[in-house]
């Protein structure tokens, strides 16, 4: 078994060495900055929504310790998109994780917004509760698609193949 894997390794790097350094550039499938880059900014995403969600729980709802409980299922549950978009930024799918992150953030700082600073009625207050389910079901998938198009575009015309 083990002379097997060292005998298909040994074919590989022999037919990596007989492809010049053009083909090498145009085969890798990501580069390692590229992911690193793409990896660091959807975990920041993730964290700033998380600190959004963390602010928005403990310091500027109100009721006391008898909605303790309620507040740290709300905060559990406002997380849950940017804990999707964090297994995705760890996996190999960095872009959209970073997509899903990013359009998850604008929603919920929008969401932030409208319910803090400028309520519009006395049911403002229902979006932190209903926007999880619209980041879940709607805006992640959304801006996830549509950054990894970008992201697929321009890897193109740099020329190096995106996944």
């Amino acid at each position: 078994m083990v002379r097997a894997i060292c005998a298909m390794n040994c074919r590989r790097i022999i037919e990596e060495k007989k492809r010049s350094p053009t083909e090498h550039a145009l085969i890798a499938p990501r580069l390692p900055m590229q992911f690193h880059t793409l990896h660091k900014s959807a975990l920041s995403l993730c964290a700033a929504g998380v600190a959004l969600h963390l602010y928005t729980a403990f310091f500027k709802a109100e009721g006391g310790t008898g909605a303790a409980a309620f507040l740290i299922g709300l905060f559990l549950w406002s997380c849950t998109p940017y804990a999707i978009a964090a297994v995705l930024a760890w996996s190999r799918w960095a872009a959209w994780g970073l997509g899903a992150a990013a359009a998850c953030l604008a929603a919920d700082v929008f969401v932030h917004y409208t319910v803090f600073v400028a309520p519009k009625g006395s049911t403002a207050a229902l979006g932190l509760l209903f926007m999880p389910l619209w980041n879940l079901v709607a805006i992640g998938p959304a801006g996830a698609s549509l950054f990894w198009l970008a992201h697929r575009i321009f890897a193109r015309r740099r020329g190096v193949e995106a996944d």
